[in-house]
């Protein structure tokens, strides 16, 4: 039998997501998928690919149903689940494309943005991998849509001026090895430039650090999308895709599901003379997208310091996009006056945060040994009067 992390041949690829293999899953779902006796009968009555094949798929259901709600009726390929947008983020994107029209998803891979869109439009799939296309029109199925059409080809060779809209999710990793520079995407920079020619209203997912090329940020909108405290993606958004060109939003998508947006441009840094009553933590997406200063512009905040994101302010504000901290007392970044002030306040449970340093944080909870019985949050980082470690308690009120 193959090792599970083989690809499947496009033979087995079909056969997986065929009525044939249905039962195989389902009786897999009840036995001891390693035991020698559910083995023996894979290698004997299967050949080792498509046994192979069916393990690696369970396990890679197991693992998307972080990213899915039907994982366990879908497909996957290693590098397509590690590579899809997740269901809660791509149902926040679908409500962008025009509803009931013709909308093109290139490099779909397994069909994370596909299966939202074609939940909203007519969609066609393209992409290079016959078993990512197979898989994906199986798992677009699985949410009880289906595909207007599915075309296996390059994406800067499918021609684009029939579609209302366009979404890409260009390969980060056409040498094996991630990069963030848009010159080494496949499709490339110049293919992009080409084919933004034949359709202007495109959606480009990139990676939330990429470089935008100044007309793209022009003329569209970038979004930065979070999800469980992780910035997932850049959106530029083109042509008729944005009604806001010029401009940047934030976006966090919280555990339901819903979505908080702030949107602005870029403005000028406000540091604050002195920690305040209250410490800010910005959402992930606020960081990226550079937005954290347009933010505390609008809700009289400002940073604790230009080389962190912190900020700091009098009144007890809550946002979406912001974690508030209560401050108790602030100290040198001093492992004795930190082990007292830690015995003192009785916190046995400890939250370590950090932004502008780098710090090892697992040493430091080891060194302040906390013993009590409540719990609190020590924050480091650089201040104007210098590196400082903030201690500070969540308020009910806040999430995480």
């Amino acid at each position: 039998m193959e090792s599970p992390e083989q690809p499947a041949s496009s033979a087995t690829s079909s056969w997986l997501v065929s009525s044939e293999a249905r039962p195989w899953f389902d009786w897999l779902s009840t036995v001891d998928r390693q035991s020698l006796g559910t083995l023996t009968k894979l290698r004997n009555e299967l050949s080792n690919d498509q046994a192979s094949q069916l393990l690696q798929q369970l396990d890679l259901r197991e693992r998307a149903t972080r990213k899915f709600s039907q994982a366990r009726q879908m497909f996957f390929t290693d590098i397509g689940l590690q590579q899809s947008t997740d269901e809660q983020i791509a149902t926040y994107k679908a409500t962008r494309f025009p509803a009931g029209q013709k909308v093109a998803d290139l490099c779909c891979g397994i069909g994370g943005d596909l299966v939202a869109i074609a939940q909203r439009c007519e969609v066609v799939a393209v992409d290079a991998s016959d078993d990512h296309l197979c898989f994906a029109e199986a798992n677009v199925r699985a949410y009880g849509a289906k595909l207007a059409d599915r075309y296996c080809g390059l994406a800067e060779e499918t021609s684009l001026a029939d579609f209302a809209a366009w979404h890409i999710d260009p390969d980060r990793r056409p040498e094996q090895t991630r990069t963030i520079r848009l010159d080494q995407f496949r499709p490339s920079l110049e293919h992009l430039e080409a084919m933004l020619q034949q359709n202007p209203n495109a959606a480009l997912k990139l990676a939330p650090a990429n470089a935008i090329p100044a007309d793209w940020e022009e003329a569209g909108q970038c979004e930065w999308i979070s999800n469980h405290r992780e910035c997932k993606q850049l959106m530029v958004w083109l042509g008729n895709l944005t009604d806001r060109p010029g401009t940047r939003r934030a976006t966090r998508i919280d555990g339901n599901g819903q979505a908080t947006c702030f949107e602005d441009s870029l403005v000028e840094l406000k540091q604050s003379e002195a920690v305040d009553t209250y410490l800010f933590d910005p959402d992930p997406a606020l960081v990226a997208s550079g937005l954290v200063d347009a933010l505390a512009a609008r809700h009289d905040l400002a940073r604790v310091s230009a080389q962190s994101h912190y900020l700091t302010g009098g009144q007890p504000f809550d946002h979406p996009l912001l974690q508030r901290f209560e401050v108790i007392t602030q100290e040198k970044i001093d492992n004795k006056r930190l082990k007292k002030a830690v015995a003192t306040e009785d916190w046995g449970t400890l939250e370590l945060k950090q932004r502008g340093l780098e710090l090892k944080l697992e040493t430091w909870r080891k060194q302040l040994k906390p013993r009590g019985q409540g719990q609190g949050t020590i924050i480091f980082t650089p201040t104007v009067e210098g590196n400082r470690a903030i201690l500070c308690r969540r308020p009910a009120t806040t999430g995480a």
